[in-house]
């Protein structure tokens, strides 16, 4: 446990554009990773720390209209974009409730749980697997997705991006987080009681590849503050205002390829 701020990237207009950006990266991917996890047509799904409500989206789309999505996060702000999104979308079959993990309750158990980088960020997430499972009916499934995040790299490797995602992954460790959740997520399922999950990997590698150093170098800026109140960085040490310049002219200058973090999905069933 730490007393710093268990989200290291805070909460902002600007960090949810970020999310949605780093979202759309990985919406082929979590799609093929629900899929393989039995996420089919006529479900009732509970979508933990939605956030903007990407996944909700994405589930609201799998599940259809026989369906059913809950997606619930702690931060009321965020919800309010999730359902205009799913507003403007008209998407029915979604709805969204603040609620802090894992204290979820609901009128009737789900058929599945879901929970894609909520986990990296909690200080109990094996308490919040075992909780959540709760919720699940017998036979049912739940799902997690999770970074590894020192897989993230360029090859021939951009000496400012590469520093830029040092400094982020050293906030995770100040905050009291364990990198590379992803690859944890098997252990945490059999600590939580559950049988040993299935796993598979997904890792982008984006053909754009300006737009995916633009967003690891906002990620950057969203950590700056905890980075410098937590000593991580020096005050001044990055220039913000340049930063996404120099960036781009870095990779303008060295020609790579750009390795995002890898995506790990877990998923089991409950006994029948």
């Amino acid at each position: 446990m730490t007393s710093q701020p268990t989200y290291v990237l805070r909460h902002s207009d600007h960090e949810t554009r970020r999310l949605a950006t780093q979202a759309a990266f990985y919406a082929e991917h979590t799609d093929r990773l629900l899929e393989m996890a039995g996420i089919t047509t006529g479900m009732d799904v509970l979508d933990v720390g939605c956030g903007a409500g990407d996944v909700s989206i994405q589930l609201a789309r799998i599940v259809g209209p026989t369906g059913s999505v809950v997606g619930v996060d702690a931060d009321a702000n965020v919800l309010d974009s999730a359902r205009q999104r799913a507003a403007e979308l008209d998407l029915g079959n979604v709805t969204f409730r603040q609620a802090t993990l894992p204290d979820v309750t609901l009128d009737r158990p789900v058929d599945a749980v879901v929970g894609r980088l909520i986990l990296m960020h909690l200080p109990d997430p094996v308490g919040v697997i075992r909780a959540v499972s709760s919720l699940v009916r017998p036979g049912g499934v739940i799902t997690f997705q999770d970074f590894n995040t020192t897989r993230i790299r360029s090859v021939p490797a951009l000496p400012l991006l590469t520093r830029c995602i040092a400094v982020v992954n050293d906030c995770l460790r100040a905050a009291g987080r364990t990198l590379d959740t992803g690859e944890r997520l098997y252990s945490l399922f059999r600590e939580a009681g559950l049988a040993g999950p299935e796993l598979a990997v997904a890792v982008p590698t984006p053909e754009d590849k300006e737009s995916a150093v633009v967003m690891l170098g906002q990620t950057l800026l969203t950590a700056l503050p905890f980075a410098e109140e937590s000593g991580v960085v020096t005050p001044g040490d990055f220039d913000a205002d340049t930063l996404i310049d120099r960036l781009r002219e870095e990779l303008r200058n060295t020609p790579c390829a750009v390795y995002l973090a890898e995506l790990v999905g877990a998923w089991t069933r409950l006994p029948g």
